[in-house]
């Protein structure tokens, strides 16, 4: 077998280290330090949660618990779930695999990376991590091109022995698939078990009397291109349940009794109390093959069990073990038998847990969760066993020392019960909601929309009005499902747009609640035959015209436009997929000019990217202009200038067919000919580009792994992530008043870039003048209200940024020093000076409203945050700040608006 050395596989990131760490000089200015004079921070929401897919308890200290997350990275609680530490925050991936948490010495973890779950929006991974202090320091181990991994078994006795369940690509056939076996610490890495380029290993038990006996359960899977349902491919001859008894020597493929059909996805689990008896959650191909087949069997499983919930020893005679369902065997895989037909969608779950004290107690997790106490002759399933808590569940730790304390997590977070399933707490202060799309609106403080995976849409502030920030209260749902695309009235924040999936789109009343379904629907045809029906994407695109607050644009196969809100519909282009006759061919980026009113961009899941710049009849297919473009890549997204009617930035996606580059380009001429400005941009794919309304030449960019600035439209690119998590970042927006940048990351949230005015104001003819004192944005005074002191810790907080007024300069190479700024009264007299930096390049100094003490004593501040003493606060009204350095002396005007607040009572 090939032994693979993990600095073999350290390739791409030590230059994508290098391009980070090398700062980017561009126009004078250091953008490495332009990303440290910014700072992001969290607003949630953590009410809804988001994607779960392992959880492991410490045995010897159940208070210490860690979670891994689909998308936003490994947390830590040692207070048995009161609060919650991120552990992988820094690394360079946010997506986990499996947790392999050593039994002999619970410091030592290994963390497999990459979800195992076939979801349309899975991202990868990138190999196996390990710390050894509990998950305060992490190394890279390697196995980087297994891309998604099942499982992580650690030997009981031994933590420098593990196994690690290999996947492999979701989107494509590699090599790195099957069972790999370390002996030494994760160092080398031995694959042990393979089976073909198509098949990995999705789960993985080690048996409860034997360390020396594995069993893994091998699937076949692979994703289509397309955003919706399961794989197309996802059974095969050579998936199915493989035994070692020799530490992963030789394997053995179980046969007697499991299906004779091909398998699918399978779940499996080995009883720590019994040695040799084993369980797993077998999907059965159908036996006229396809998709469909295989779902049904699920379904007719849970059909079945729903008519005999709470009817105990009563079983189906005569299982047919060509059918989804619970097989188990108590001879070491040597025979098994088929005891029940429940199965849930098993593409997406396909998880089952043994009591580690009694055999006969399983738990089957799915969509319901389900319940067994004999042996799984008998299930019981939904609200009987998983009460109110959300509906769809990926991972569960029973906890040896007490198995009635068990902890589910899933797409709605984490949930406990200390009961055995009788009741359940739902964890609501990890911030772990997975955004699609986000918007903003206009009031004060202003709002966002977040639509998330299976949560929803939600609608937030941006700050609260109590003293500890935000909280949960300030969020609210619209919504269940999968939530997408938001859009508030820029005229009436109180109307809100917002959609689930597949192009199902309501216009939402605030005052009164009310809804109105306004999901467009083709006219019937004059001759009265069957009306078209319009193909939507998983996540379809819609906006809010921005000339017109009435008007929306929304992508189905075909661009459409209301002029009435979504009353009515009109299709204003043809269809534009490469391949009509595909049912999954549609529109997923709409974009008009804000320059040019009917000026209209589109791009298709299948890889074609239009304009219209004279009607409804006038649309032309751009792909041949593009250079080198790849075929049939996701044009993820469109984004038209605010400054030229012809510029447009366009972005490609093309994860889905094995290529994990960026892909970014950008047109001047309507789309006659384009220029690639991927440039230094490292590897992970890039979701979304978005144009400053204000500095043409500033850009950001958001991928997978993270936030990208440049400012000189795409020549250059620097991170931009000063205080944020590694996550992947699906969408941006930057607030047309405020000039916050706010971003709705897949795994953590939205989070907001307080005040990039300054950036948005280093334009040429800027940097050119040398010394510049810059505009100021006006702030608010805010008010906040009285919160009951005596409240808990099991809460979700996030700080509101500090009142105040960010005061920015920009110094050339040879600005003299030092450097004065001083806060003015209207009529000139001094109320606080501050010692300002002299780097060259943006500097800023912050001040809090303080008016400093008399008598010369220095209550001023040097840098943005630090607070210095006082005897007053400014109050609403303007202010003027004036710089010295030198000869040169700059003035600018300071506002400090006043707080009306609505009902600030709870």
């Amino acid at each position: 077998m090939p032994t693979v050395d993990a600095r073999s596989v350290f390739n791409s990131w030590a230059l994508a280290g290098l391009l980070l760490t090398t700062p980017a000089l561009t126009a004078q200015i250091d953008s490495a330090a332009l990303e440290r004079s910014f700072s992001w921070r969290e607003v949630g929401p953590a009410n809804p949660g988001g994607r779960i897919i392992d959880v492991e308890g410490v045995e010897s200290a159940p208070h210490i618990i860690y979670i891994g997350t689909a998308t936003g990275g490994v947390w830590k609680t040692v207070n048995a779930g009161i609060t919650w530490e991120p552990l992988f925050d820094d690394q360079p991936i946010a997506s986990i695999g499996d947790i392999g948490l050593s039994r002999s010495d619970p410091n030592v973890l290994y963390v497999g990376t990459g979800e195992p779950n076939n979801r349309n929006s899975s991202p990868w991974g990138a190999g196996v991590f390990k710390s050894t202090d509990g998950g305060a320091s992490w190394s890279f181990t390697g196995l980087k091109e297994t891309r998604h991994i099942g499982r992580v078994v650690v030997h009981p006795t031994n933590p420098d022995i593990a196994y690690v369940a290999a996947l492999g690509h979701l989107w494509a056939t590699n090599d790195a698939r099957g069972v790999y076996k370390t002996t030494d610490g994760g160092r080398n890495w031995v694959k042990v078990h393979y089976m073909d380029e198509r098949t990995g290993i999705t789960d993985l038990t080690m048996d409860g009397g034997d360390p020396n006996i594995l069993y893994a359960a091998a699937h076949e899977r692979l994703r289509d291109r397309f955003d919706a349902g399961d794989p197309a491919n996802q059974w095969g001859p050579a998936a199915g349940i493989y035994v070692t008894k020799d530490a992963g020597a030789t394997w053995t493929k179980s046969t007697v009794g499991l299906p004779t059909r091909n398998m699918g996805r399978i779940g499996i689990d080995a009883s720590r109390s019994q040695p040799g008896t084993v369980y797993a959650l077998v999907s059965v191909q159908a036996q006229t093959g396809g998709r469909r087949g295989g779902r049904r069997g699920g379904q007719r499983g849970q059909r079945g069990q729903r008519g005999q919930r709470g009817q105990r020893g009563q079983q189906v005679q005569a299982l047919d073990s060509n059918r989804d369902g619970i097989f188990k065997t108590t001879d070491y895989g040597a025979s098994w038998e088929k005891v029940n037909d429940w199965n849930n969608r098993p593409s997406y779950y396909s998880q089952i847990r043994v009591d580690p004290n009694d055999a006969n107690v399983i738990w089957g997790f799915g969509s319901p969760m389900a319940y067994s106490d004999d042996g799984g002759k008998t299930v019981r399933s939904g609200r009987e066993v998983q009460g109110s808590t959300h509906i769809d569940y990926h991972s569960c730790w029973i906890d040896p020392n007490n198995s009635d304390h068990v902890i589910v997590g899933g797409d709605g977070g984490l949930n406990v019960t200390w009961d055995r399933g009788q009741n359940w707490e739902v964890v609501k202060q990890l911030g772990l909601a997975q955004c699609y799309a986000i918007s903003v609106d206009m009031r004060k403080p202003y709002y966002i929309g977040v639509g998330l995976q299976d949560n929803g849409v939600w609608v937030g502030a941006s700050r609260g009005l109590i003293t500890r920030g935000v909280t949960n209260k300030d969020w609210f749902a619209l919504s269940n499902a999968d939530g997408f695309v938001t859009a508030f009235d820029p005229t009436d924040y109180n109307t809100v747009y917002a959609e689930t999936q597949g192009g199902s789109i309501y216009r939402r009343d605030l005052r009164t609640g009310q809804n109105a379904r306004i999901t467009p629907r083709p006219a019937a045809p004059a001759d009265g035959g069957t009306a078209e029906r319009y193909r939507f994407d998983w996540n379809s695109p819609f906006f809010i015209s921005p000339h017109n607050p009435q008007t929306l644009y929304m992508g189905a196969n075909k661009v459409l436009k209301t002029v009435n809100r979504g009353d009515q519909w009109v299709e204003v282009s043809p269809d534009l997929t490469a391949d009509p006759t595909a049912r999954s061919s549609a529109i997923v980026s709409v974009a008009e000019s804000p320059v040019t009113p009917g000026l209209l961009w589109a791009g298709t899941n299948d890889g074609n990217v239009y304009v219209s710049r004279n009607g409804p009849e006038d649309w032309t297919l751009l792909n041949e202009n593009i250079p080198n473009m790849p075929v049939h890549y996701w044009v993820k997204r469109i984004e038209a200038s605010h400054f030229e009617p012809g510029r447009a930035y366009l972005v490609l996606d093309g994860h889905r067919w094995n290529d994990f580059a960026p892909y970014v380009y950008v047109t001047e001429d309507y789309g006659q000919s384009w220029t690639n400005i991927t440039n230094n941009l490292p590897e992970g794919s890039v979701y979304v580009v978005r144009e400053d309304y204000k500095n043409p030449n500033l850009l950001f960019a958001g991928s997978e792994m993270a936030i990208y600035m440049s400012i000189d439209r795409g020549q250059t690119w620097s991170r931009f992530m000063n205080d944020m998590p590694t996550v992947p970042v699906h969408d941006l927006v930057i607030h047309p008043r405020d000039g916050d940048l706010i971003a709705g990351t897949h795994g953590r949230g939205a989070w907001i870039a307080e005040n990039i005015t300054p950036l948005q104001q280093l334009t040429p003819d800027v940097l050119d003048q040398g010394v510049k004192l810059l505009d100021i944005r006006p702030e608010t005074k805010w008010l906040t209200t009285y919160e009951f002191s005596w409240t808990t810790d099991k809460r979700f907080y996030k700080n509101n940024p500090p009142t105040g007024s960010t005061i920015a300069y920009y110094l050339p190479s040879d600005a003299p020093s030092p450097v004065s700024i001083e806060v003015l009264d209207i009529s000139g007299r001094v109320l606080q000076t501050f010692e300002g930096d002299t780097d060259a390049g943006l500097n800023s100094v912050f001040w809090n409203f303080s008016i400093a003490a008399p008598q010369g004593q220095r209550g001023g501040q040097r840098g943005g945050g630090r607070r210095g003493g006082g005897r007053g606060s400014a109050e609403p009204g303007e202010y003027l700040v004036r710089l010295t350095m030198g000869d040169e002396v700059q003035t600018t005007k300071l506002v400090i608006e006043k707080h009306v607040p609505g009902y600030m009572g709870r």
